[in-house]
Order: C-alpha cells, then sequence, then structure tokens
C-alpha cells in the first residue's frame, strides 16, 4: 500500500516523514499509514502537533513483517524451484480453474485467485523468474531494476544503487551513494572499505596511421599503474617491524553507530580499513610510506588487430592499478586508437572509396586503368563510353571487420578529366568528328566545293563576255552550298534583302 500523502503537500520535511513512515501498533511493525496522521501535519490544521521537536523524538526506523512481505510464487502455486514452464504453467491453469470467483462463491477465492495471478506472472517470465532467484522478493518491489541492483553490489561498490535518494528529498541531500558513504564510512568502496576486489582501470591513447589500422600493427605504450611495493612485498613495514591492534575498533575491523531510538548499524572501521591493526608510527616502510602500494613505469606491447577504427578502444586486461588497499584483481589498461586519416580513401566502416581520374579519351574509347588498393595497384578494365560519375565495386577490397575479419568492398568512382588545350591536329581531328557526327561535310570536304563553285563562276564571266548588263556586278562569290558557312550566308542576305 503506498503512504498517505496529502493531495496540497506538507509543510516541512519532518512532516512528510512522519506522514511517509510506518506506525507501530501493538508491538509489530505495519505497512499500514494511517490518515489520521497525514491530517495532522496539513498546514494549518487544527490537530497539528504542537511542537515538531516531539515528532522528530519520536522517529525510528521500522521492519516490514512477514505478513507484509511479497510471497514465495513458488509456495503460493506449490512447485519446486527447478519446476520447468510447462509443469508451472499446467499447475496455474488447475489453481485459476478452481480459485476464479466466477465459478468459486467462497469470498477468499477473489483473494487466492490474485495471488495466484500475481505468482504465476512473475515466474512465466524468464527474467523475472531469475531475478526472484537472485534476489528474492526483492525483485518483486515496485521500481527495482535487476541491472542497477546489481552493478551497484558487483566488485564491491557500495550503495551505487540508491539513485533516487537525491531526487526524492531534494539535491541538498546528495546521492545515495555519498549519504550513505558519509553516514557509514564509505561501506565496501571508501576510505572504511576493509577491501577492494578490483583495482582502478588506466587509459591511454595511441595514433597510426590509415595503413596500419587497415593492417593491423603494434604499439609500445608507457603506464604507470599502482602496485605492490617490492621493498616490504605489499605489507607497508619496514624490516623487523609489526603490526598493533587497532585502538579505535579493538582488532574487531568494525564500529557501530547508534542512528536513532536505539538502532544501531555496523561498519568498517575507518582507522585500520577494516584490517583490525594498525602500523605503529616509525615503523612505515620507507620507500611506499606504509601504504604497500607504488607507481611503476612499464612498458607495455599492444597489439592493433586489422580494421580498428578511429575511437575505438583495445582493452588490456590486468594492466591496471591493483587495489590501493587489500589483496584483489589489478584494473584493465583500455587503449584509445587514433587514426590518421588517408589521401586516397574515404572510410565508412568496413568499406572504401575512391576517385579515379581518366582522360577524355580513355573514357571515350576504353581502356586499362590503375587502381590503388591497401594491398598495392591493381589493373583494371575500363568499358567504352565511360560516363562521368560511373561506379565500379572491387569486391573483397576493403577492410576487414576487427571480429570476424571479413573484408569489405572497394568504391571505384571514375572522374573524367578533358583536355585544357588542343594541338592544330587534334582540333582537326576532332572538327572532322562533329562534322561527321552532325551530318555535315567535312573540312576536306568543303574546299573542295569552293573551289568548285569558283571554277563555275569564272567560266560564267567569261560567257558573258565580261560586259555589263545594266546591273551592278559583285566581285564577292557565294560560298559553297551546303556547307555551314553557306547556310549562314544565305541568312545575312535574308536579313539585308539581297
Amino acid at each position: 500500500m503506498r503512504p498517505c500523502i496529502p493531495a496540497k503537500g506538507v509543510s516541512s520535511f519532518v512532516a512528510f516523514y512522519s506522514c511517509s513512515r510506518p506506525a507501530q501498533r501493538s508491538g509489530t511493525s505495519s505497512l499500514s499509514f494511517y490518515r489520521s496522521r497525514c491530517i495532522h501535519n496539513l498546514p494549518n490544521s487544527a490537530h497539528r502537533f504542537p511542537c515538531p521537536r516531539r515528532l522528530a523524538e519520536r522517529r525510528h526506523f521500522h521492519a516490514s513483517p512477514l505478513s507484509g512481505a511479497p510471497k514465495d510464487p513458488y509456495k503460493v502455486l506449490g512447485v519446486n524451484k527447478d519446476a520447468t514452464a510447462a509443469e508451472i504453467k499446467k499447475v496455474y491453469f488447475s489453481l485459476a480453474r478452481k480459485y476464479h470467483p466466477d465459478t468459486n462463491p467462497d469470498a477468499s477465492a477473489r483473494d487466492k485467485f490474485v495471488e495466484i495471478q500475481e505468482a504465476y506472472d512473475v515466474l512465466k517470465d524468464e527474467n523475472k523468474r531469475a531475478a526472484y532467484d537472485q534476489y528474492g522478493s526483492t525483485s518483486q518491489q515496485p521500481g527495482f531494476d535487476p541491472n542497477s541492483f546489481s552493478q551497484a553490489f558487483r566488485n564491491g561498490q557500495g550503495f551505487g544503487g540508491f539513485k533516487d535518494f537525491s531526487s526524492a528529498f531534494g539535491p541538498d541531500v546528495g546521492g545515495g551513494s555519498s549519504f550513505f558513504e558519509s553516514l557509514f564510512g564509505a561501506l565496501n568502496n571508501g576510505p572504511g572499505s576493509r577491501q577492494r576486489s578490483r583495482g582502478e582501470d588506466l587509459e591511454v591513447s595511441v595514433g597510426i596511421t590509415f595503413m596500419e589500422s587497415c593492417k593491423g600493427t603494434k604499439r609500445s605504450v608507457k603506464v604507470s599503474p599502482v602496485v605492490d611495493c617490492l621493498t616490504c612485498s605489499g605489507l607497508g613495514l619496514k624490516p623487523g617491524a609489526k603490526r598493533t591492534t587497532c585502538t579505535a575498533c579493538s582488532g574487531s575491523g568494525t564500529r557501530t553507530f547508534v542512528i536513532d531510538s536505539g538502532f544501531q548499524m555496523a561498519s568498517t572501521c575507518p582507522s585500520c580499513s577494516g584490517v583490525g591493526s594498525t602500523i605503529p608510527r616509525g615503523s612505515q616502510c620507507g620507500s611506499c610510506g606504509g601504504v604497500g602500494k607504488v607507481r611503476a613505469p612499464q612498458t607495455i606491447q599492444v597489439d592493433i588487430p586489422p580494421g580498428v577504427e578511429d575511437g575505438m578502444t583495445i582493452r588490456v586486461p590486468k594492466a591496471g592499478d591493483a587495489p590501493v588497499t587489500g589483496k584483489g584483481t589489478p584494473g584493465d589498461l583500455f587503449v584509445r586508437v587514433s587514426v590518421a586519416p588517408s589521401k586516397q580513401f574515404t572510410r565508412q566502416g568496413v568499406n572504401l572509396f575512391h576517385e579515379v581520374k581518366v582522360p577524355f579519351h580513355t573514357a571515350l574509347l576504353g581502356g586499362r586503368v590503375r587502381v590503388p588498393t591497401i594491398d598495392g595497384e591493381v589493373d583494371v578494365r575500363l568499358p567504352g563510353g565511360t560516363q562521368q560519375g560511373e561506379e565500379m565495386v572491387l569486391k573483397g577490397r576493403g577492410v576487414p571487420e576487427v571480429r570476424n575479419g571479413l573484408s569489405g568492398d572497394l568504391y571505384v568512382t571514375f572522374s573524367v578529366v578533358l583536355p585544357r588545350s588542343l594541338s592544330k591536329r587534334q582540333r582537326q581531328l576532332l572538327q572532322e568528328y562533329v562534322d561527321d557526327v552532325e551530318g555535315r561535310p567535312t573540312s576536306k570536304d568543303s574546299k573542295g566545293s569552293n573551289k568548285a563553285s569558283q571554277s563555275s563562276s569564272s567560266s560564267q564571266a567569261q560567257g558573258t563576255g565580261g560586259h555589263d548588263n545594266g546591273m551592278p556586278s559583285f566581285t564577292h562569290q557565294s560560298p559553297s552550298q551546303g556547307g555551314l558557312v553557306f547556310r549562314a550566308w544565305q541568312k545575312l542576305r535574308g536579313l539585308i534583302g539581297f
């Protein structure tokens, strides 16, 4: 049952806490929340407590009784924990028919049917069933996240799961982790922890060329991880010295704190970090100062696989820091790879793209061109009539995939290059090609027709005897008929009226 919080809010944190906490009744804890308690704490209420201090004195922690906790779904259905999904389903249908309110007139049948339905909802879902098997009834609480719960306590990570604590009580309270660490001495992950099961990770960056990223390479990186002190073998003591019993916890390694109303919490002793003993003054190792750990420069060889992309990270196991306190597994070394761009290729995933410039005559007549790849140049046959921007795919000439080693493709785009200048013969040949395409006589044919027209004009002049017939004579000879110049001349005559 949810806490009965007034709709218009409460006047203070004390009133909110009073409304939301469970109440003690008849010597047992209960999850019931009394509406009268919320009414007493409403602003301007006639039943408001005269002094908040008395309310604070009555605050204390409670635990939910077994009757208020969610019931075991295995017991509700009457099956074993190793029962299969088919067996659970069969039992569920049998119980559902027996206790369904439409078929069972008993007053308690409805509640029983609800319990059966809730139990089956947990066991029919593989994820919910696995969470219940691992975390018990806690997994059935509203808002429970198994991923956050397991991450919070994996490798001794403390109270990382209480992320919503600050959002419920405001940003001034801080995150759940900082709150509980400051209250209980950083249980499992702070100055007061007994030991850390895993050290910190290290991260470095290396730069490689584009071809090295395609073919794979090796790099030597320099790091300074935390390791055991060689002088004292990680004990933190000078030769012949011994540790003494911790005076703060009397050698138990834990300290007990009284929170409120007799509620006690045991946490790791912050003085000895849970070891139960301390190093006397003057007995510390001279190399590590009594810590037992030092940073030692090392050079690590890193294998960079073929196909690595810019920004990828390579993990080197157990090459990071060792735990500062206690014994445990060192962290990992993460190497971030930076790949220099290529002047020839553009990469997209495992595929490469390259542009090849093709001369005009090769694109027109066809031929062979040299195409660079990551394995060297290859000879590619170019078909005649290749257009600007046409693309050719070379299968398997791309970059290998990091995980499975399968290579991508190389996409070659052809760019036709036109000449900026032509020789006299090149221009003549090209003009003949143009005349042939457009269906008009070539330059040679035009010259022959011009000569023929000149001879015919001279013969006509001789036939008339060279005498004037009363009309104005023109010494200009008309161009050859059928040519481009002739057609232009005809248009000009039409415009001037001849």
